[in-house]
Formats: C-alpha cells, structure tokens, sequence
C-alpha cells in the first residue's frame, strides 16, 4: 500500500474491525503528542492517507471514544493553530467542529451503558443528594459531568428508574437553583421528560 494514500472508506475495506479502531487511536494518538509543526499533511502522508482521510479517521477515533478526552482537547489545540496560521482565521470552525464531535462522542458514550449500571447511578445520585453532580462523575469514571446529567436523563425517560427516583432526582435538581427564571426553566426541563417518560410507557 505504499505510497497509496487511502480514504477512510478504503481502510474500511481493508481492515478488520479490530485493525481499524487500533490503526485510528495510534495515529490520532500520535497527531495529538507531535509538535504544532507537524501538519495534518504530515500526518496523513506518514499514514498513506489522504487528508479527508486523515480528518476521517480521527473523528471516528474521538466520536467511538477509542482516544482519551485529553488526546481530543490535544488534537483541537492543533487543528485551530494550523487553522490560524494557514488563513489568519480564529479557528472558530475547528472549534465548532469539535464541539458537535463531542457531541456524539458523549452520546455514544451514554448509549453504551447498560440500563442496570444507568439505574445503578441514578439511585446512588438520587439517594445522595448532598453530593455535587461531580463528585459523582469522579466516583464513576464518566467522562464529564454533562455526560453524567444525561445519564439522569436517559433514566427517567427510559424508565429505568422508578417514579420515587425520579420525583428524588428532581428535587435536588431544583434545590440548588434559587434565580426564579432558572427554576422555572428546569421545571419545563423535567416536564417534558416526564411527558417522554409517559409516551414511552405505551410503547
């Protein structure tokens, strides 16, 4: 394959599914711990990619989480300063980029738990309420603490949790909000999950 540069598409062929997710985390991986000189056109030439091939495989590697949350932050630091050198732009598309890949990264994420552990957080969270939201996010390796909140959210419109857990949840969610227009909001918030919540029942 030397000195073919392939797409993303054409690694999927080739590879296995194993081969693929290991060739992705490595060269992401390594784009992200280079120096700022080192391109992505480096990048991709050192790996007989294209460059579209390139940006492919590493959005595959940041959504499917096979990357850390730190080698992601690395690899967006990168593409805004070579997005600034190139057309003394801001970079703001690199960022806004970023910003929907992580998106589907934590949804991937959230999707990947299993309704048990989903219910196993809930519970603790809604039975602990004078812990903040990150120390639960710390307590059970989640990602980020937005993750975590969808994690609640996925266990009351799934219900996965019993309507006490539920009605728990949402009252240390309004506790802390004391500006009347937050609260307000979080109660349109947990409303229409309620009214997701009963939908999906008759499912």
């Amino acid at each position: 394959m030397a000195g073919e540069y392939r797409t993303f598409k054409q690694l999927q062929k080739e590879k296995t599914f194993e081969e693929l997710n290991s060739f992705a985390k490595s060269v992401t991986e390594a784009y992200a711990k280079s120096g700022m000189a080192y391109s992505q056109t480096n990048t991709a030439k050192d790996n007989n990619l294209t460059k579209k091939g390139l940006r492919d495989v590493m959005d595959y590697a940041i959504v499917t989480a096979l990357v850390s949350r730190e080698t992601c932050e690395q690899v967006l630091q990168k593409a805004i300063s070579n997005q600034r050198q190139k057309a003394q732009e801001t970079g703001s598309s690199s960022i806004t980029h970023h910003k929907e890949l992580i998106r589907r990264r934590e949804e991937f994420l959230l999707n990947a738990y299993a309704s048990t552990e989903v219910e196993k957080i809930a519970k603790d969270i809604a039975e602990n309420s004078s812990y903040s939201i990150q120390y639960f996010t710390v307590k059970n390796n989640i990602e980020s603490e937005r993750l975590t909140k969808s994690i609640l959210k996925r266990a009351i419109v799934e219900n996965i949790v019993s309507d006490e857990v539920m009605e728990k949840i949402i009252e240390r969610s309004l506790k802390g909000i004391e500006i009347n227009r937050a609260k307000h909001k979080a109660k349109q918030y947990f409303a229409a999950l309620k009214k997701q919540r009963e939908e999906n029942k008759k499912t």
